[in-house]
């Protein structure tokens, strides 16, 4: 599966974790499950990106929130979405980790540029340095505008990204307008051009129809917690924590999304929102899911779960997919795979388990039908 970087941190998901324990390395196997299928149809269905003949007109964009129990599949929903799209030719920013990114940004400061709005400058450097190495090679040929820079970096600013891009260049003068990649470097380079980097480049990328763009966000009710960031310019006894969607890295898909729950642990509201249908990507996608293994109150996750619902009759819908138990055929087939990948008490089995119709029904019993419980109790004894 390509391509599927390890985060330099925390990694980006139990799928690359089983896979480090397979036997064979060669061997890296996704099992289709509905769900699955249910989203990317709901993608392609909403972007045609699959027809090569496609006219700006029949371009479109989709907003999908996926949920489900804890442990049934959704971050290995997401994380097959996501290596699906990139070889299927998307433009794709993958968030795998909100739970660490909504409380450990190292500092924040206020936006001089763009009033009432605040940058995590580390961040925005290590998203950077994450685009720059999934999709540099794709935007090399992309440009953003003079006017688009300038909506989100101060005069100045523009001329100290100029003489770092040729800095870094040898053999030609940077002249403007710059390419999506020279930004991206600018920005993994410099912690005070980071933020205007990289909102200078989703915001090209969200209005442009020459490739898809797709967001994929995992843990996104981690996003309307209580919040871990304060500043005195948005209170001065700093004892009031600043909405996700007043951080300049987090508003452009937060406001493609378009949710505000009524139940939330900060003040996230949609009063300083784009519009939902001027948000949205001209052409892609932006599929969020939530957590059930993170410490985020159930009311959150269960109010953004209903506004989610309650969009179904407007003109930008938000798509509600279920990621649910295996069921017994899967359970299976699961089963099957951990055997040929060599995974716990079935790497030496040869198949005394799977091929034991009492065994399998006793594996999905103890583990309830969900993924994560399922692997453990193959590798427990």
């Amino acid at each position: 599966v390509y391509p599927l970087n390890v985060h330099h941190r925390e990694g980006v998901g139990r799928m690359v974790e089983e896979w480090e324990l397979a036997a064979n390395k060669e061997t890296r196997r996704i099992m289709m499950r509905d769900a699955t299928k249910t989203i990317a149809s709901k993608i392609v269905d909403a972007t045609n990106c699959c027809d090569s003949a496609v006219s700006d007109s029949e371009k479109g964009a989709a907003r999908i929130l996926v949920t489900g129990k804890r442990g049934v599949g959704k971050t290995a929903a997401l994380a097959g979405v996501v290596a699906s799209a990139r070889v299927s030719g998307h433009i794709v920013v993958y968030l795998p980790d909100g739970d660490r990114l909504r409380r450990h940004g190292f500092y924040i400061e206020p936006c001089n540029h763009r009033k009432g709005l605040y940058n995590l400058p580390m961040i925005a450097q290590e998203f950077c340095e994450q685009l720059l190495t999934s999709h540099g090679d794709d935007i090399n040929t992309m440009t953003a505008s003079e006017e688009t820079m300038k909506e989100f970096l101060t005069d100045d600013q523009i001329k100290k990204v100029l003489a770092k891009a040729n800095d870094n260049e040898e053999e030609s003068e940077v002249e403007m307008p710059l390419t999506l990649d020279k930004l991206l470097n600018v920005g993994s380079e410099s912690s005070s051009l980071s933020s205007g980097c990289y909102s200078s480049v989703i915001s090209t990328l969200m209005n442009q129809t020459e490739k898809p763009f797709t967001i994929v966000a995992d843990e996104f009710n981690c996003y309307y917690d209580h919040g871990h960031y304060f500043h005195m310019d948005y209170d001065e006894d700093a004892k009031k924590a600043i909405p996700l969607n007043k951080i300049s890295i987090f508003k452009p898909f937060m406001d493609a999304m378009g949710l505000y729950p009524d139940i939330a642990g900060n003040d996230v509201k949609g009063d300083d929102a784009v519009d939902s249908s001027q948000a949205i990507m001209k052409w892609g996608s932006v599929v969020a899911a939530t957590s059930e293994s993170k410490a985020v109150r159930r009311t959150f996750t269960k109010s953004l779960t209903e506004s989610a619902n309650a969009s179904a009759g407007s003109e930008s819908p938000v798509s509600v997919v279920e990621v649910g138990r295996f069921s017994n055929v899967e359970v299976q087939h699961i089963l099957y795979n951990f055997e040929i990948t060599g995974i716990g008490r079935l790497r030496f089995d040869r198949g005394n388990t799977t091929l034991n119709p009492e065994e399998v029904e006793y594996l999905r019993m103890v583990s309830g039908g969900t993924g994560l419980h399922l692997m453990n109790a193959c590798m427990i004894p």
